[in-house]
């Protein structure tokens, strides 16, 4: 009877609008509390690049490829709405860099990048492998390959990599063209990431180059706009070590014909 009378009490005094109001405002301040408590209320918007077979769009533009699929048992693992989009590297890793709640991959974490962005991972690692026609020379090591014509392509890190230890490269517009480069012999090795490279040969039905020596091993990571959360950078960081150990994400590998 006592509650009755003070919601009574409350009717007369605002009226029946005023009083609806006051409810309502409580009801969306209990609502933007229990918001503000979940550790993942908002979406996370990911973006990436066409960057095979990490990351590429299939016949009907959805997003897969290895990475893709590890951030995404990764977020549903830990209870997370998203949507994932393929943009001009340049834009996704701006998006990312100045829109909240978003997030981009594959990326390489370099001194430079460090302080721009919250980081998940590794998500893969990328060995960077000379290629050469099927019966040339052995390497034992990079140093070898001084004096060889090395093709690369524009914008790839594995280019600085090489001049700024001195090695002669050829820098192409487009890692496409460089295994018809080295087979026709205008390039004595291609430079490039191992499963990158295996999936080249293999869009190229291309059998008579092969690996011949790994030279670096660089980490890709899942970079987030800074504002996402601490603990939010720790929760993921703790699902992806969680589905490593379950064998999820040599499974992944495996689906697409490789191993991690």
């Amino acid at each position: 009877m006592r509650a009755d009378r003070r919601v009574a009490s409350l009717f007369n005094a605002v009226g029946v609008f005023g009083a609806f109001n006051v409810f309502r405002a409580l009801a969306l301040a209990v609502f933007a509390a229990g918001a503000h408590s979940s550790p993942h209320a908002q979406r996370l918007v990911l973006v990436t690049e066409e960057y095979p077979p990490y990351n590429m769009s299939d016949a009907n533009g959805q997003v897969t490829g290895i990475s893709t699929d590890i951030v995404k048992a990764m977020l549903e693992a830990a209870g997370y709405d998203y949507e994932v989009a393929a943009y001009p590297w340049a834009r996704a890793i701006a998006m990312a860099r100045t829109q909240v709640n978003t997030c981009v991959y594959s990326m390489s974490r370099t001194p430079e990048r460090e302080t721009l962005y919250k980081w998940i991972g590794p998500l893969v690692y990328n060995d960077w492998t000379l290629f050469a026609r099927v019966g040339s020379s052995r390497l034992n090591q990079l140093d070898e390959a001084m004096n060889m014509r090395i093709g690369s392509y524009q914008g790839d890190a594995i280019v600085s990599y090489l001049q700024t230890r001195g090695h002669q490269v050829d820098v192409a517009p487009s890692d496409d063209v460089n295994p018809k480069k080295l087979l026709a012999g205008r390039i004595d090795f291609w430079a490039t990431g191992r499963l990158i490279g295996q999936y080249r040969l293999q869009q190229q039905g291309i059998s008579n180059i092969e690996p011949v020596l790994k030279f670096n091993r660089t980490e890709m990571y899942l970079a987030c706009q800074k504002q996402l959360p601490d603990e939010q950078v720790r929760l993921l960081n703790n699902t992806l070590a969680g589905l490593d150990k379950k064998g999820v994400i040599r499974k992944i590998y495996a689906s697409y014909g490789y191993t991690p």
